[in-house]
């Protein structure tokens, strides 16, 4: 270290600095309170929930965020004396939208506190994309800001995906980079890069939407469905059938897979709910058959098992055809429900919890069913 900074001496610099990772510590409320009225897009209120300052990122199937503590250190050539800090809080968030074919990344840079040579620094930025994207320098925002107790700078980039074609998908991620500049440092800081670990997804093949959207693809997004809600009938009989042994349940349940193949979902279909003219269960008035795991997974009745499993139903069902008491996870279930709540629980809670959520083919998912 003394050789390094003597020969930094010899080249005329005085001061030098140099970036490290802070304390790893829980963000105390006030800390929290003080960066969410700095950042520009504001960090959803779970990411303060879950972060212990350390840097760790977390994500849902829209969002990803992480909080980390850092240090700058401003030390004298060449004795090395320690001549300045500013201790800092460095907040990433990326945000995505499933109808949108961009995304968004923003770095904000929060001090908390330094002493000694910092008088009038500055930090500013860049950003790279790598993947299926593309990033002009119009679309990345970080220029020279001033670093003060009270300041609030940031930089954010919007990449857009380079998918296009219909049924195409493609992966990106982007990376912010910063430094630390001061008149009276000889350099600036090294600099800072942050890259998220997970890819964002978009896509052009969500079934049944004309859209280019993007989500965080390791995610496993999870339908809620409640008891008291406009589909009580469909989300008793989801319940039930996960209690059984069936897969979906969240959160320790084996995980649903998305089928959009339209000939392998009738078959689903036509194997948990054959139609009575073809020797089928009868429908009462009023009611339609209502099959779990979903026709459009591959948990399916006919695509779950060659030759399928058997099913089941239970005592409220109105299905006589089916036995009673089964368990395990292997097969299906069956029931018959108000015909209009099982076609409105199609159309507006399942097929839009697929649409926002750009579930394709073999995304894993999960159903839980809440009072």
């Amino acid at each position: 270290m003394r050789s390094e900074l003597a020969a930094r001496a010899a080249k005329g610099e005085k001061n030098v600095t140099c970036v490290m990772p802070g304390p790893e510590q829980k963000l105390s409320a006030p800390q929290a309170t003080l960066l969410a009225d700095r950042t520009p897009v504001p960090l959803p209120d779970w990411c303060y929930d879950v972060s212990n300052g350390d840097g760790a990122w977390w994500y849902t199937r829209s969002e990803a965020c992480a909080i980390g503590s850092w240090i700058v250190d401003v030390i004298e050539v060449p004795s090395g004396e320690l001549v300045g800090q500013i201790y800092y809080l460095q907040a990433d968030l990326i945000y995505t939208n499933a109808t949108l074919p961009n995304w968004g990344h923003q770095l904000a840079i929060s001090m908390v506190d330094g002493w000694g040579l910092i008088s009038g620094t500055t930090v500013s930025g860049d950003a790279t994309c790598n993947g299926a994207c593309t990033l002009p320098a119009s679309d990345i925002d970080f220029p020279a800001q001033a670093v003060t107790p009270t300041s609030v700078p940031y930089g954010d980039a919007l990449p857009t995906t380079t998918v296009s074609a219909a049924g195409a998908t493609g992966t990106a991620k982007t990376t912010m980079y910063y430094k630390f500049s001061n008149p009276a440092w000889t350099n600036s800081t090294p600099l800072t890069g942050s890259t998220p670990p997970v890819d964002v997804r978009c896509d052009n093949a969500t079934p049944g939407v004309t859209s280019i959207g993007c989500v965080f693809k390791d995610y496993e997004p999870v339908n809620v469905v409640s008891l008291s809600g406009s589909y009580p009938n469909y989300a008793r009989h989801i319940r039930d059938a996960q209690a059984s042994g069936l897969p979906g349940a969240y959160p320790n349940g084996t995980p649903l897979t998305r089928l959009t193949d339209a000939a392998l979902r009738q078959s689903n279909g036509d194997t948990a709910c054959p139609q009575a003219s073809s020797g089928g269960y009868p429908r009462p008035t009023g009611y339609s058959c209502d099959e779990y795991p979903f026709r459009s997974t591959w948990q399916g009745a006919f695509t779950s098992a060659t030759p399928p499993n058997p099913g089941r139903t239970f005592d409220w069902c109105q299905i006589s055809a089916l036995p009673q008491g089964v368990t395990g996870p292997n097969g299906w279930s069956a029931c018959m429900i108000p015909a209009t709540e099982n076609s409105n629980a199609g159309l507006l809670d399942l097929r839009v919890f697929y649409n926002d959520n750009r579930v394709i083919e073999k995304d894993p998912f999960f159903v839980w069913i809440v009072d």
